[in-house]
């Protein structure tokens, strides 16, 4: 991607994720605490900002610097990922393609693995 294009894309998620939230572009200034015409030339690819900004841009949309600068196309990647609640004991695993049930052994291999991974951390415990 030359200069140009990187600059549209980072213009154009900013754009969306603003949108997103509801906000005009003089609010999103405000949130900021920079001038409205130096968000209008972010927006437009006018201007680029520097990277404290940028940091603080992310911070506020909830989205990655990579995200807005089109490294990636996931919007967060330092969320956590979401842990079992403690109180479940049982997994339930569904298959895509509810019309083949899956054979005897499948299954067998499946309850190996989870016995596999019950031990694994009963014994990481002592």
């Amino acid at each position: 991607m030359t200069f140009i294009e990187d600059k549209l894309i980072f213009a154009n998620r900013l754009r969306q994720e603003r949108e997103k939230l509801g906000l005009m572009q003089k609010e999103m200034a405000q949130k900021l605490d920079i001038p409205s015409n130096t968000y209008n030339g972010y927006e437009t690819g006018k201007r680029s900002p520097n990277l404290e900004v940028a940091k603080h841009i992310s911070d506020v949309l909830d989205v990655s610097v990579d995200y807005l600068l089109g490294r990636t196309d996931e919007r967060n990647l330092n969320k956590e990922k979401p842990k079992l609640d403690k109180g479940i004991k049982t997994i339930a695993a569904h298959k895509v393609n509810i019309n083949e049930d899956l054979p005897d052994e499948a299954i067998e291999k499946i309850n190996d693995y989870i016995k596999m991974v019950e031990m694994m951390y009963k014994n990481k415990d002592k």
